[in-house]
């Protein structure tokens, strides 16, 4: 839907699609007062039933009014979902007390579990009493519970009445039987809602049997999931297995042996869970809790969770158990799917992460092969950790994602640098990376190459040396580690931070890349995607393959770029799914399945990943048409610039569309002031009273550069650097950091007291020779320009926010436009210049100057004293 899209058209704009009634809007879901969450659970609960052979025409769906209460019938009893005896079609014709002689099931749909009692005692339950047949069945479902009703006659003060039963929904019978409680079976189960409120309702079970031990609660919590999954497993070979995990009806007088016996077993199987079963091999619980923690999850289907939900309860349960933030591990699971659909897993590759930390890529790779009948994929994923406490949560992650946890090892693989060589297919890694992260042992860095000293040649490109280095980073070496567990043509698919891409100190490292892989893939990451990294570091996606002969290939070869900036959950410590909205109604949005849509940019990413590698024959050929990147563009670059933003089809065709028209390069008409000679010392003056422009203080809208209040010399130079720019009016001043917002501004005050931090800002200033033809002006109009933001933001790199060098404003193609003269242009900002001026004298005439003085972090400014006219107090960043 465009943004021209009318209110009645935000009506017809899908969000769910029903089983029964087909595609639904905000306009239906108005109609029927059920909140989009609401909706879906009841869509979950249609779909249940039709699984278990309920016939659709006999289900009413919409919310029917059962009976009218109160005064006026201002109050109603409603259903969510009917089911009669006969078509519901011919049901809406008959008065409502025919229809009620034929419903055979009531429903009562709530979004969560806090509405549980309310939901039962004040609708579902009355709404049964209601129904004069005693055969009726009640079903209850919200994100935690799905439980069954039914009417069941017992003897109370000699005197038979009716009363209303609990059961978990898998004991509904088939359509047209009579409810009986039956012992459970893996086929009767119900797929879990929400898992992780169901797994938190056993947390609450516990809680009120007295276990007041957090920890010693999220752990019973998962061995309770772990040894469920154990009975589901077993269970798998028979249909009509009964289960163990269950609570039988009666007294059942063998419950805690026969639980008891399903933990011994899950303790031998998951053996490497140490933390989980150090205590013995059963349950730590009283038998009476452990029988509400047992029945509150015996009529759901564990094992049927996907990844996504695992990984959520991962994070949910587990770090208590480890009295341990997991946050520095999360990795979104569309990322991660993304980077193993990107390496196209085989049904007989051999996949391994030296790297797994908490063995999500891993889990991952073997979820996705089991879902295409992979039933063998564990016995191919290999996995190395050195930390003891990352590799037992690496165990527990892959057994709550399918049970793969055979290849796992509690190893340095940096060290073990022979470990599995040349075996693997596809290897996957996020490493850890950082100045904090180093490997100094000499024993180990000589094995790599990216552990010994780089000499840059008088050609640019870059040698090894036969030195080693002192120490080195290990995201670094992780690289060249994947590489070493390759098999020839294997591909790798590898988080790195975006200096390794980019910055000059780390030339070699790209020489190493280009001459080891193929590139196939850049993405760029948003910032704070990981919380893991000392910094808040942006990072990339490479995705390479293997070359047979090492050496940077002659031919030019494509590369698939894109950037990612929704990765469908709220970046920084919450990490919440953040879904895709009707652009009109903000309401959430599923898929036909009746999941939620993550509002993500990694459809788009592997899509356009796939049409690449088919268009390219599997990037081995350059297409004549073909607008994106090659080999040539970074080969090109004196740096070897590898970032995706730099080798997108927009950014390459912008350099390309400024490159053949007409043009100059700002170092022929201007200079970017540079060096001491451009430098004065503040502290030769230390008390004078100079005015600081920094970054921050360029307006990008406006393009102007406010210098700030006065403030002494020597606390501009204790506060940033006692060197700085002399400025002067009509300086055009470049922020350095962020160039994607446009943060060029002019400076028009002319006092002379006005200087520049040289670590914020670059100083522009035309050349006199050159003066004449392209005017100040000009210059600064055009490099406000579209088409030069473009080149320096994706220009710019190394940190999170991307900064621009010098040499990047200075080699930047300034577009001259054909239609206008830039004498012309010139004039029209001098113009806007004077107006400005102008603008800004009026203003200094209302008030006082202690009016105009902008308060930035101080509270106290105004009540500390006479500062005269100074800041005492000096600004942060």
């Amino acid at each position: 839907m465009t943004s021209t899209a009318t209110v009645n058209e935000a009506t017809t704009s899908v969000l769910l699609t029903c089983p029964i009634r087909g595609q639904l809007t905000a306009g239906a879901l108005a109609k029927d007062g059920l909140t989009p969450t609401e909706e879906a659970r009841r869509i979950d609960f249609l779909r249940y039933l039709l699984n278990r052979d309920y016939p659709a025409a006999n289900i009413a769906v919409e919310t029917v009014v059962l009976k009218s209460l109160g005064e006026k019938g201002r109050n109603s009893l409603r259903a969510d979902v009917i089911v009669y005896d006969s078509p519901a079609s011919e049901m809406r014709q008959a008065p409502m007390a025919d229809r009620l002689d034929h419903v055979v099931l009531v429903a009562e749909i709530k979004r969560e579990s806090s509405g549980k009692k309310s939901g039962i005692d004040n609708q579902l339950v009355p709404a049964m009493r209601v129904m004069p047949s005693m055969t009726v069945l009640g079903v209850y479902w919200d994100d935690a519970n799905q439980l069954l009703l039914h009417k069941m006659v017992v003897k109370e003060n000699d005197q038979q009445v009716v009363r209303i039963g609990e059961d978990v929904l898998a004991n509904l019978p088939a359509y047209g039987q009579k409810y009986k409680s039956k012992p459970l079976t893996l086929s009767t189960l119900v797929p879990p809602e929400n898992l992780v409120a169901t797994l938190q309702s056993i947390a609450n079970v516990m809680r009120s049997h007295g276990i007041n031990d957090e920890q010693l609660r999220y752990k019973e919590t998962v061995k309770l999931l772990l040894a469920r999954y154990v009975d589901e497993k077993a269970a798998k070979a028979r249909a009509d297995r009964v289960l163990d995990l269950q609570v039988f009806d009666g007294a059942d007088p063998n419950f805690l042996k026969r639980v008891q016996g399903v933990y011994k077993q899950t303790a031998t199987r998951y053996d490497r869970a140490k933390t989980l079963f150090k205590s013995g091999t059963g349950s730590e619980l009283p038998e009476d809790a452990l029988r509400g923690c047992v029945r509150a999850i015996q009529g759901i289907n564990l094992s049927s969770a996907p990844n996504d939900v695992m990984q959520q309860v991962f994070m949910s349960f587990v770090p208590a158990v480890f009295k341990r933030s997991l946050d520095q591990y999360f990795t979104p699971i569309t990322l991660i799917d993304a980077m193993v659909d990107m390496v196209d897993v085989g049904p007989n590759d051999k996949v391994a992460d030296p790297a797994m930390g908490t063995a999500d890529f891993l889990s991952a790779a073997m979820t996705s092969r089991v879902a295409q009948g992979d039933d063998d994929a564990f016995q191919r994923i290999y996995g190395m950790d050195k930390d003891a406490q990352a590799y037992e949560l690496a165990v527990i992650n892959m057994i709550l994602n399918k049970d793969g946890q055979a290849n796992l090892e509690r190893a340095d693989s940096i060290e073990n640098h022979t470990r599995w060589a040349k075996s693997m297919n596809v290897v996957l890694c996020n490493p850890p990376f950082g100045a904090r992260t180093l490997e100094d042992r000499s024993t180990v860095l000589k094995h790599y190459d990216l552990g010994h000293s780089w000499e840059r040649q008088a050609d640019g490109t870059w040698k090894k040396g036969s030195e080693l280095m002192k120490q080195q980073q290990l995201g670094l070496l992780f690289i060249e580690r994947c590489y070493k567990l390759l098999a020839d043509g294997g591909r790798l698919a590898i988080i790195l931070p975006e200096g390794y891409l980019c910055t000059p100190s780390y030339g070699y490292v790209r020489e190493w890349i280009l001459s080891h892989f193929q590139i196939l893939s850049l993405v760029e990451l948003p910032r704070r995607i990981f919380l893991k990294s000392d910094a808040d570091l942006r990072s990339n996606i490479l995705i390479a393959r293997k070359l047979e002969k090492v050496g940077r290939p002659s031919a030019p070869y494509p590369i698939h770029t894109d950037l990612v900036r929704k990765v469908g959950y709220k970046l920084g410590k919450s990490f919440s799914p953040d879904p895709a909205r009707d652009p009109q109604t903000g309401l959430e949005r599923r898929d036909d399945h009746n999941e939620l849509v993550l509002d993500t940019d990694f459809a788009r990413v592997r899509k356009t990943f796939a049409e690449f590698m088919a268009e390219t024959d599997d990037a081995t050929s350059v297409p004549t048409d073909w607008a994106g990147a090659t080999l040539a563009d970074i080969s090109g670059s004196d740096l070897l610039d590898m970032k995706p933003r730099r080798l997108t089809v927009s950014a390459l065709a912008n350099l390309r569309n400024v490159g053949t028209g007409e043009h100059v390069r700002l170092s022929d008409v201007a200079e970017v002031l540079d060096g001491d000679s451009s430098l004065i010392n503040l502290l030769d003056t230390p008390s004078a009273a100079y005015r600081l422009v920094e970054g921050e203080d360029i307006r990008a809208v406006e393009g102007l550069a406010f210098p700030k209040e006065p403030q002494r010399a020597w606390q501009i130079a204790a506060r940033k650097s006692a060197k700085v720019y002399k400025l002067r009016e009509g300086d055009i001043i470049v922020g350095l950091v962020r160039p994607e917002r446009r943060n060029i501004g002019m400076l028009l005050a002319g006092e002379d007291n006005i200087v520049g931090s040289p670590d914020g800002v670059a100083v522009v200033r035309p050349k006199p020779e050159t003066v004449a033809k392209y005017p100040a002006g000009w210059i600064f109009a055009t490099l406000r320009s579209e088409a030069v933001r473009l080149q320096l933001w994706t220009e710019s790199g190394g940190t999170s926010y991307g900064k621009l060098s010098k040499d990047h404003i200075r080699q930047v193609l300034l577009p001259i436009d054909e239609n206008e003269a830039p004498v012309e242009v010139a004039k029209t900002v001098m113009k806007w210049a004077k107006a400005v001026s102008a603008s800004h004298a009026i203003w200094e005439g209302v008030g006082t100057p202690d009016d105009r003085r902008p308060i930035r972090n101080s509270a106290v400014i105004g009540l500390g004293g006479d500062d005269a006219g100074l800041d005492v107090d000096g600004d942060d960043d």
